[in-house]
């Protein structure tokens, strides 16, 4: 089984600085939410998502308002299941921030409720729970907040620590915002099957100064047997990992 997951960049362009900085600003700044949406272009999400080709894939940074014709179009390239969790609302547009859980396999969504937030950029961008009961397995896609808002990071990951099972067969994956090192303590009891990979930023001269791997596939009731990533349109990677049944 093929477990990917993907920061989309809100489906623009972070393959250069000006394009990155004008589309960040077009979310969290730009009061009209369809000068927000004339930047978006979500064929390159969908190009990048079919070229990893995996079994479940978690998709982060998703804008409200993009979730038909994202549906759509991962329904076409075999994704017959997609769920989207709500994360905050940006600012001047208010328009929420989404996660989205797609899978080829039967999946269905389980309700989260009281995950905290706050509307504001960098107030987290969402949760999302599925259940895959042919395979009896649990999955939780996250898009954490900033870790520079610490009360509001502390509680999430409180969140998850009280939520997410400590039994069974389980995947967690979603856009941290810290590297491995920085949240390895907090997740003891799962295993990271995404090896550490560095995704963000690969915009050219942010990449300079920060590239981290913030983006993290944890596994528990599964073997790893590779993890890889590669660059679409986004300033982050899509990192996956082939997953199999735990001999334990």
């Amino acid at each position: 089984m093929k477990v990917a997951l993907y920061n989309q960049m809100f489906g623009m362009d972070g393959t250069n600085i000006f394009s990155s900085l004008l589309g960040h600003w077009a979310v969290h700044f730009q009061s009209n939410p369809a000068q927000v949406h004339r930047r978006v272009n979500l064929a390159e999400t969908i190009k990048t998502i079919a070229q990893a080709n995996a079994d479940i894939v978690g998709i982060c940074e998703i804008l409200e308002g993009q979730e038909q014709a994202l549906q759509k179009a991962l329904a076409k390239i075999g994704y017959r299941y997609c769920f989207f969790g709500n994360g905050h609302q940006t600012q001047f547009s208010n328009l929420t921030m989404k996660v989205a859980l797609a899978s080829k396999f039967k999946c269905q969504q389980q309700e989260v409720i009281d995950f905290p937030l706050s509307n504001e950029m960098g107030g987290g961008g969402g949760i999302l729970r599925g259940t895959f009961p042919d395979l009896k397995l649990d999955a939780w896609l996250v898009h954490l907040a900033l870790p520079q808002k610490r009360r509001l990071y502390g509680q999430q990951i409180k969140f998850l620590q009280e939520h997410i099972a400590k039994e069974g067969k389980l995947i967690v994956m979603g856009d941290f915002n810290l590297p491995f090192a920085r949240i390895k303590d907090w997740f003891s009891h799962l295993e990271l099957a995404s090896d550490q990979i560095k995704t963000c930023s690969t915009t050219p001269l942010f990449r300079t100064f920060k590239f981290e791997d913030l983006d993290h596939i944890f596994i528990k009731g599964l073997r790893r047997t590779k993890a890889e990533a590669f660059c679409g349109k986004s300033d982050h990677k899509l990192i996956w990992a082939e997953v199999k049944k735990s001999m334990y």
